[in-house]
């Protein structure tokens, strides 16, 4: 049986981040510039403070009729969000996502604790489709 991947080995590189005093409009068009759906907001030394996704542009700015070019993403981001280390086992990284219902994890340096990746949903269903069960796990409400 073929070793489990870990993080490190499957995680994107470079992470977009940002700090929380950038505006949504720039996150927004980074997003929309590079195809991804979300960005990691950091502050000066890289330790992650949050993370902001398109669905919480979608749902905290533009659904309520706010301005995005005066919203600051410390207003919008999911703090002390969910991340796992660079050298777990992409596994627990599924199991995660799908117990917890998230799409978009950062990935820190064990050491350090900056950030170093991000994995999301798709990411693991393209390298490990046999995890969909994990990503997917039921979350009765």
């Amino acid at each position: 049986m073929a070793e489990e991947p870990l993080l490190e080995d499957v995680m994107r590189t470079p992470v977009v981040t940002m700090a929380p005093m950038e505006t949504v409009r720039r996150a927004a068009e980074e997003m929309s510039s590079r195809g991804i759906g979300s960005i990691v907001i950091v502050d000066s030394r890289d330790m992650l403070l949050g993370i902001v996704t398109k669905t919480d542009i979608v749902a905290k700015v533009v659904a309520r009729g706010l301005d995005p070019g005066m919203v600051k993403l410390g207003d919008i981001m999911t703090e002390n969000p969910y991340y796992m280390f660079s050298d777990a086992p992409l596994r627990e990284a599924a199991e995660l996502m799908g117990s917890k219902g998230i799409g978009h994890l950062p990935v820190l340096d064990p050491e350090t604790r900056r950030i170093v990746g991000i994995i999301t949903k798709s990411d693991i269903l393209k390298i490990a489709p046999h995890y969909i069960d994990l990503v997917y796990t039921l979350r009765a409400g």
